[in-house]
């Protein structure tokens, strides 16, 4: 049986046919995780509480997340030699990117092994993906937009309904307040150039009214040459440049109130990108995606609070050829309602905290494609609790999706974490996941299946985190997942169908040092078993073993240094595992040298010593790539 999806473009996204099966992997507090601070009164250095939101939908601590978070901050996304977010994601633990080609190439994010369709990624808490392909477009979500980034590892269906099986992935565009020194606002702008022939231009301000409102206002165009990112042995090979341009626009306002606050966010891009194509029609494709959200939080006590947000998602696609006549659309469109309200409260040395509510959200698809249907409603109801005692956490959910094309699906998750000795913290949970059938795999002519049923998941992992003092932090995780109903589909047809069955087994680990006040460093390794339990093979194009090594050196408060070898097993490129990508090694390096308070010059190197190597059958990674930038902030 052949469970990988057809390798076809976006522009056919129909023909990205049907997500494969699927493994899990990963759960780890990676290293960047875990921050500190120079103590202004000596050497000693400070842990820093932690906040996030992603895995409960509501703030909680890092240090007690009953399930496995990795938090990727502002400072790693400027130390990365990275152009790209699949570009930054790909050394972290649990997480998994295949391309086919560098910069705007169509690019998959797998989260502990499972498909790009069975994880979930979020902008600002919003659904991106598209409702044709159920993927997201990465390639429009600028680095210079972010702010931060938290990956929560495992199944979070319990939380985020259909697609969060393997996880959840958080993009967090930058937010307005008040600036770090004090003033009521400030900005950057940064330029820069690459090679290939390529450059960059962004800007940001932010701060806070007179009136009190927070703002952040930001925007980038970034332009690249590119290359050929096709082997001449690929089927619809051109041999030429690919390239890609993109212009974006983020923003964020918010105010509070004596009885709570309204805040909004929205990141909207616009991207032209080539690739190569097989058949005459198109060869390029211009992409349209916003995701955007209008929210509430109501006060009505201090342990008590109330949320509604409105939130729109858009994903266009229209891909043509140059002189020639027609094209293939896809538009696919979100907009949703989501409600909650969370009540804390003591009993004793006990404390809890409950949370329900209700979500519906509706999908629409217009498209030069003759769906059979074009438009679908999703509701759900929710409830969590959650409690805390001395050296004891526990978070539970429960969730019930409805979807008129299958009925519903009952999801649910457990986890606790406990501090067995002094920054010694034992955690485990377990959670079950579904994802419903994009309408692509339901709908699209000659290549769908309308009775297809979810994809259903069940997992569990175990977890050790040490933080040993204030320098050194160790996370290592044990997880299993077992899929079944997975969506495949065999040549010739490839027509979807529910059958498959697959087990993922699978081990992390992160270690992260500092050395002294000049040097630090961080390593990680992430070994996992995709098993397809119907043949007892490998699923396709699934990382095996991934290990990671970083060194930071700062001789000066002015220079900072990152030198990062990732290391990639080989993996199978086909379902008899008769095929088999090389593995490779890849070395990025970065500089980042402050001229004055205000001024800093970066010079990175992605793939230093130009390692050839490929994700995809004949399709070539980004060979040695150049970024020269600077920056000025006002």
């Amino acid at each position: 049986m052949n469970l990988a999806a057809p390798l076809r473009r976006r522009s056919l996204l129909g023909a990205e046919l049907k997500k494969t099966v699927v493994l899990a992997g990963a759960i780890a507090l990676v290293s960047t995780s875990h921050a500190g601070a120079q103590d202004p009164a000596g050497n000693a250095t400070m842990l820093e509480r932690i906040v996030i939101t992603t895995p409960l939908r509501r703030e909680t601590t890092l240090a007690r997340s009953t399930s496995s978070v990795t938090v990727i901050d502002r400072q790693s996304i400027e130390r990365s030699a990275a152009p790209d977010l699949p570009s930054l994601l790909k050394s972290y633990t649990g997480v998994s990117i295949v391309s086919y080609g560098g910069q705007g190439g169509s690019t998959n994010l797998y989260l502990r092994g499972m498909s790009a369709s069975q994880t979930l990624l979020l902008i600002n808490g919003v659904r991106a993906s598209s409702v044709t392909t159920g993927t997201a477009s990465l390639g429009n979500i600028p680095l210079d937009s972010i702010e931060r980034i938290e990956i929560a590892k495992g199944a979070h269906s319990a939380q985020y309904g259909s697609d969060a099986m393997g996880g959840v992935v958080n993009i967090i565009t930058k937010q307005g307040g008040s600036c770090a020194d004090g003033r009521d606002s400030c900005g950057s702008v940064t330029a820069g150039v690459s090679h290939p022939w390529g450059g960059t231009l962004s800007g940001n301000v932010r701060g806070r009214s007179a009136s009190g409102v927070d703002y952040s206002f930001g925007g980038s165009v970034i332009g690249t040459r590119g290359y050929d990112f096709t082997l001449p042995t690929a089927f619809g090979h051109e041999p030429d440049d690919d390239g890609f341009l993109l212009g974006s626009m983020n923003a964020s306002l918010s105010k509070q109130f004596d009885w709570g606050r309204i805040y909004g966010d929205a990141l909207v891009a616009r991207s032209r990108g080539q690739y190569d194509a097989s058949f005459p029609l198109a060869n390029e494709v211009d992409t349209t995606s916003f995701a955007g959200k209008l929210g509430t939080e109501i006060r009505h006590s201090e342990n008590w609070s109330s949320t509604v947000e409105l939130s729109s998602s858009v994903d266009r696609s229209r891909n043509f050829r140059d002189s020639v006549a027609g094209n293939d659309r896809f538009d696919s469109s979100r907009y949703g309602l989501f409600a909650s309200t969370q009540k804390s409260f003591d009993t004793g040395a006990v404390s809890h905290v409950l949370t329900g509510g209700a979500e519906v959200y509706r999908e629409q698809v217009d498209s030069t494609v003759d769906f059979d249907v074009t438009a679908r409603t999703l509701a759900a109801v929710f409830s969590q609790y959650s409690l805390s005692y001395e050296a004891l956490t526990v978070d539970s959910g429960i969730r019930y999706d409805h979807n008129g094309q299958f009925g519903g699906a009952t999801t649910y998750n457990v986890g606790a974490s406990y501090e067995i000795l002094p920054d010694l913290t034992l955690r485990s949970s377990y959670a079950t996941g579904f994802r419903a059938p994009s309408f692509n795999e339901l709908y699209y002519p000659n290549y769908s299946n309308p009775n297809l049923k979810p994809e259903k998941s069940k997992s569990y992992e175990v977890g050790l985190n040490w933080q040993a003092g204030a320098d050194t932090n160790l996370d290592v995780a044990f997880y299993q997942t077992w899929l079944t109903d997975a969506i495949a589909s065999n040549p010739p047809t490839y027509l979807p169908f529910n059958v498959a069955k697959a087990r993922i087994t699978g081990f992390e680990a992160a270690l992260a040092h500092r050395f002294s006040t000049e040097w630090s460093s961080k390593v990680s390794v992430d070994i996992r078993e995709p098993l397809n339990q119907d043949t007892g093979k490998y699923i396709p194009y699934r990382d095996r073993l991934k290990a990671m090594a970083e060194i930071i050196y700062s001789p000066t408060e002015e220079l900072d240094l990152t030198t990062r070898v990732l290391y990639g097993a080989a993996r199978y490129a086909n379902a008899a595992n008769t095929l088999e990508l090389p593995d490779y090694v890849t070395v990025d390096f970065t500089a980042l040298y402050a001229l004055d308070a205000a001024s800093q010059v970066k010079f990175a190197v992605e793939n230093l010593f130009d390692a050839d190597y490929s994700t995809v059958t004949d399709y070539r990674a980004p060979g040695r790539t150049f970024n020269l930038s600077f920056t000025r902030t006002f």
